[in-house]
């Protein structure tokens, strides 16, 4: 009798350890297939590991079915290792590398129908609807629901008097018009030799970091490398940080090569992802292009890993298990003796570090390819400005840049990160300020008078009063992406705007859509949060705005200098790629930080040593390592147990407690919160003391504990 070692899925129950099933005569479940198995009373589906020799089969249920689809046997070993470095079970780890259901459809989108708009009587609701589509069309139910915070009521009457009608959700074809790059700089050139000569011919492996400023032609490098690694019969895999970022680099991807590229990200829907996974898995495809999910792709003769724009932060998952795709794609090109080429302008101080020590090969590009017209880059101190009487959130430089771009019909990027219309709104006679019920934070004022929590999704409206005293005098404090697009529209009327944002961009396909339009100069302005700052190629821009530059040195996080470093250099690096003169505009309340001047001289290496000095230190990351302990309950008598249990059992084992105490965030929808920092010393891995610790953790109904193994999210 032969016997399948099942590991149960966690979504059904979270075992630590794989259970006996028996496999009927005539039934192949090979180690890495998904099965049905009985489990209590109920059926559910696991993962074979094994098929072990039992000497003396006890009474063993059954495998009922086996699926079609089948994990790579690799990623059994990939998700015992993922378990102990994420610090979860290995049922949460492989979580992460299932094939995609498949049955989803691609969901219906909505745009309005202005004759029948005007034919009939709106109520006030409807009209808001009206509006929104209006603006931001096509529109899925869910997202108007969401954005206007109405129930879906208003839109199905819409619908059913013909008002709102139905689109289809693909994208019009593209012509990116990317040209094949016909010489390699002498950087370039060199990049690729060593790639080359290292490797063995793509032969085994090896990890680069590619340090190239912006606009130094590192795409082009992953493109001949990708180019070899075919002709060597391997596959490669490209990352991106942002689903925003997969349409240029697949354009210029399939211009070179084809059809042979698939995209994986989040953003597609369940059925097209299950086609693309099945597409991998059969071999027809030989380039997968796509976010931090992309990383389990099933490649199974994997020659390149490419990650791209290495430093940034949508790399680390914040759910469950909690891993960074960098730690990953490292991991997998081990197993398949692979080279991993990460490469950014402003690598994380952890690579750039690791790569100084010789623990990977670095490799420099310190020449933009199009070096005719350097980027003059400048900082406006915002103080002067409110001392000479500007109270705007544009500086008068900044105002007379963008009018100069438009005149001259070139383009300009505008940063901010920051979405909505205001962060918060203040009762000036009071003091009461709009806060979520359920989380330690304010609402944010978006457009219609709709305040969101943008953690728990709580909405609510102004009234016109304050509920607290009565009185109308309501202040809009802080700037947003849509009280600047309504500032930059009064002020340059006539001229398109196109706004990014989580709000007019839900979607990949939004996303998608907005850019191209963009890069098709059908907006003179693009207004956008971070996912705009990064990796993206617009010839015509010429100018790059940062509204308020030390936004995220407020961020409650020893990165925050680091991220300001990267967010501005990036964001400056949108301009001056082509043949056309750059500008940056860099509007600061604090003009004399060192991130900031770094980011302005475009000094990397004197960044890095003032940082690594600031790091070394305060003994953090990267001359430690830190684990997060976060504790979440509805009640705080209950998160205080927890708490205590918890640290007394830290005591116990001697770790380095560095911080215990209620994150920035301290209520988070509807639970308490409390977190514990540890640091952990580098002459050993930490990861497997870790893991013992979370098997020894005693759960409870009540409360909820998350490990986070270098941790980048500390709200």
């Amino acid at each position: 009798m032969l016997v399948a070692r099942v590991m149960i899925l966690n979504k059904y129950a979270d075992i630590e350890q794989a259970l006996d099933y028996f496999l009927p005569v005539g039934m192949q479940a090979p180690p890495g297939s998904i099965v049905q198995v009985p489990l209590g009373s109920r059926l559910v589906e696991g993962v074979v590991f094994a098929h072990p020799e039992v000497p003396e089969v006890p009474e063993l249920k059954e495998v009922l079915s086996v699926s079609e689809r089948r994990l790579p046997l690799e990623f059994i070993d990939l998700a015992c290792w993922l378990a102990v470095r994420a610090g979860c079970s290995i049922a949460t780890a492989l979580s992460a590398m299932l094939p995609p259901a498949g049955s989803g459809l691609s969901p219906v989108r909505w745009q309005i129908d202005e004759q029948a708009a005007t034919a009939i009587s709106l109520t006030e609701k409807q009209q808001l609807v009206a509006d929104l589509v209006r603006q931001q069309s096509p529109m899925q139910k869910t997202e108007i629901s969401r954005a206007l915070g109405i129930s879906l009521a208003p839109i199905n009457s819409l619908i059913a008097k013909g008002v709102l009608l139905p689109t289809k959700g693909k994208a019009p074809a593209q012509d990116w018009n990317f040209q094949q790059v016909a010489e390699l700089t002498s950087d370039q050139a060199r990049v690729i030799a060593v790639i080359r000569a290292e490797s063995e011919g793509f032969q085994k492996g090896g990890t680069f970091v590619l340090h190239g400023v912006t606009g130094s032609g590192k795409t082009e490098v992953y493109i001949r490398l990708t180019r070899e690694v075919l002709a060597a019969g391997r596959q490669v895999l490209v990352l991106v940080p942002e689903i925003a970022l997969t349409a240029q680099l697949v354009a210029r991807f399939r211009a070179a090569f084809g059809t042979g590229v698939s995209v994986f990200h989040s953003g597609l829907s369940s059925s097209r992802r299950a086609s693309e996974w099945d597409r991998i898995s059969r071999g027809d495809a030989a380039i997968v292009i796509g976010t931090r999910s992309a990383v389990y792709a099933p490649l199974d003769n994997l020659g390149l890993v490419v990650m791209d724009e290495e430093h940034e932060l949508a790399y680390k998952q914040e759910e469950t298990p909690r891993y960074h795709a960098r730690d990953v794609a490292l991991y997998r090109a081990r197993q398949h003796g692979a080279v991993v080429v990460m490469g950014s302008a402003t690598p994380s101080l952890e690579t750039y570090s690791r790569a100084l020590s010789g623990q990977y090969r670095l490799l420099e590009m310190p020449k933009r390819v199009h070096s005719l017209h350097p980027v003059v880059a400048e900082i406006v101190d915002m103080r002067r400005e409110l001392q000479l009487g500007n109270r705007g959130m544009l500086s008068r430089s900044l105002t007379q840049a963008l009018a100069d771009t438009l005149a001259r019909n070139e383009q300009a990027l505008l940063f901010l990160n920051r979405r909505g219309l205001a962060p918060t709104v203040l009762c000036r006679n009071c003091g009461f300020r709009y806060t979520c019920p359920n989380c330690s934070t304010s609402l944010t004022l978006h457009g219609h008078g709709l305040l969101r929590c943008h953690h728990c999704g709580e909405t609510a409206r102004i009234s016109g009063v304050c509920p607290e005293c009565g009185s109308k005098y309501l202040r809009e404090l802080g700037v947003g992406t849509q009280k600047l697009e309504a500032h930059l529209a009064s002020r340059f009327p006539g001229v398109h705007l196109c706004r990014i944002d989580r709000d007019t961009a839900g979607t990949a396909l939004d996303k998608e859509l907005h850019l191209y339009n963009f890069y098709q100069q059908e907006s003179g302005i693009l207004l956008g949060t971070q996912m705009i700052a990064k990796g993206l190629d617009f010839p015509k821009v010429t100018l790059v705005g940062i509204v308020l530059a030390d936004l995220s040195l407020a961020m409650s996080d020893f990165r925050a200098a680091e991220r300001t470093f990267q967010l501005v250099t990036q964001a400056g690096g949108r301009t001056g790629r082509a043949q056309l003169p750059g500008r940056v505009i860099i509007q600061t309340y604090q003009p004399e930080h060192y991130s900031l001047q770094f980011a302005l001289a475009g000094d990397y290496l004197g960044f890095y040593r003032h940082e690594m000095g600031v790091r070394n230190k305060a003994g953090l990351p990267p001359f430690s390592a830190l684990t997060r302990i976060l504790i979440s309950a509805k009640e705080q008598p209950q998160l205080m147990k927890q708490v205590e249990q918890i640290t007394a059992l830290l005591r116990q084992e001697n770790y380095n407690l560095l911080f215990s105490g209620p994150p920035p965030l301290e209520r988070l929808k509807g639970r308490y919160r409390w977190h514990l920092l540890l640091r952990h010393s580098l002459a050993n891995s930490p990861w497997e003391k870790v893991e013992r610790l979370r098997r020894s953790i005693r759960g409870d109904k009540y409360t909820r504990v998350i490990i986070d193994n270098n941790p980048y999210n500390f709200m």
